[in-house]
């Protein structure tokens, strides 16, 4: 599980990340360019950070039922966002720092809160603003908490990921009344064969009552890693295995007496969204490439933008990520292993599936990844719509005509969560 810790570490340390450098950083920025209206490139400025490609590379041209469009698309609509509602933003419980939130089924909504004294909190709040109720206390007890990695509102249900008490917690949505607890370790030991040699990662609750669970190459391991996909029930059997294994990062060796480090962002990952028929959707970092999968996890279909992002620059990935080795040490890595480092950043960072099945692609808008350029995109991959966004403000949930993501107030920092009516107009 050690692996597993490490990825989790990572994608806090983007959160803890974002907040501090951003805000320090570019505070006054966001001030101007932050608004609930537009996504079009004038938000933010002429759009420097997509090249598209002049050839299509033969590892794409080979793909089966692939659907190809444009690099240079023009979006069919314009985006603007309403606010509507807002929840946490003042009165009790006072939230301080908020990690996840999502939206269940009876469209209220689920948010983990970071306390001043670094303990968590999952609370529910009535889609009028008003506070629900909280899910669970800080313990060990029967739906309790340690840690909370993740939370998410799926098929009338609410789970909750304790990193600390290696478990999920599940409560129903109807009453939020703690239902069972899946023990993370079931997943390992059970059809053990079928998850031979690897490492449990990701954990996505699928609208059936099944679980998308994703598993990785061990940690000593090193170059390009890879995940297996399988559908298992809450007591870790496995229900279908669908021979799907797709790549799951890079990893070097830095120091011979030492594991392999975590693997590197910069080399591509695969993403992952599940729809509401359970369809998984996945996309390589390095390639605008989407492919679908049926609730069997039996490939469909694929689309593909030629578009590639920003020159790579080793030097800004090592000075912007404090937990990465020396571009000597790295550059040294690749000599070892006789493999070019990448001459462009990954040009995808964020997949989302909404309620209607749109789907939402995040291009970064620079190295460091502070804005974010969100495609939005039909089932067919054709593009929709683009909204402009800053990392610190992460959009948490698309449902119902409704985009819910974080805001910050400006003279307390404290987090809270809005709600925005999404009103798409004819683009001009």
């Amino acid at each position: 599980m050690l692996e597993n810790r490490w990825l989790i570490f990572a994608e806090l340390w983007e959160v803890t990340k974002s907040f501090s450098f951003f805000r320090a950083s570019v505070a006054v920025f966001l001030v101007v360019i932050v608004t609930a209206c537009s996504g079009s490139e004038t938000d933010i400025g002429e759009a420097d950070h997509i090249q598209v490609l002049e050839e299509i590379p033969e590892h794409i041209r080979e793909i089966e039922n692939l659907t190809i469009y444009q690099g240079d698309s023009e979006p069919r609509y314009s985006i603007e966002l309403v606010p509507e509602q807002t929840y946490g933003e003042e009165g009790e419980p006072y939230l301080t720092t908020v990690l996840r939130s999502a939206v269940d089924d009876n469209g209220k909504i689920i948010i983990l809160n970071s306390n001043s004294d670094y303990s968590q909190s999952v609370f529910v709040y009535n889609d009028d603003g008003t506070f629900h109720t909280e899910l669970g206390r800080s313990g060990r007890g029967p739906g309790e908490h340690g840690f909370i990695f993740d939370v998410q509102a799926r098929g009338g249900n609410v789970y909750i990921r304790d990193v600390t008490n290696q478990r999920i917690n599940i409560y129903s949505s109807t009453d939020y009344s703690f239902e069972r607890t899946m023990m993370i370790e079931q997943l390992s030991i059970r059809d053990h064969e079928a998850v031979q040699e690897l490492e449990l990662g990701l954990i996505l609750p699928r609208y059936d009552g099944n679980y998308w669970v994703i598993f990785s190459d061990r940690r000593s391991v090193i170059g390009q890693l890879s995940n297996r996909y399988k559908i298992m029930d809450h007591e870790g059997r496995l229900v279908q295995d669908p021979s799907l294994a797709l790549p799951a990062g890079f990893r070097i060796q830095t120091d011979p007496s030492a594991r392999p480090i975590m693997p590197l962002y910069f080399m591509g990952s695969t993403l992952e969204a599940v729809s509401r028929g359970d369809e998984l959707y996945t996309a390589f970092t390095r390639d605008f490439l989407i492919r679908k999968y049926d609730a069997n996890g039996i490939y469909q279909s694929a689309f593909y933008y030629p578009v590639q992002s920003l020159p790579f620059d080793l030097d800004v990935h090592t000075n912007s990520s404090p937990f990465s080795p020396s571009a000597r040490v790295i550059k040294n890595a690749f000599l070892d292993i006789d493999r070019d480092l990448p001459e462009t950043i990954p040009v995808l960072f964020r997949l989302r599936i909404d309620d209607e099945n749109r789907i939402w692609a995040a291009v970064p808008m620079d190295q460091q990844r502070e804005i974010l350029e969100w495609w939005i995109l039909d089932e067919s991959g054709e593009l929709l719509a683009k909204l402009q966004r800053p990392l610190l403000k992460t959009i948490f949930d698309i449902k119902n005509g409704y985009l819910y993501a974080k805001e910050i107030d400006e003279e307390t920092g404290a987090e809270y969560v809005v709600k925005y009516r999404m009103e798409f107009r004819e683009a001009e």
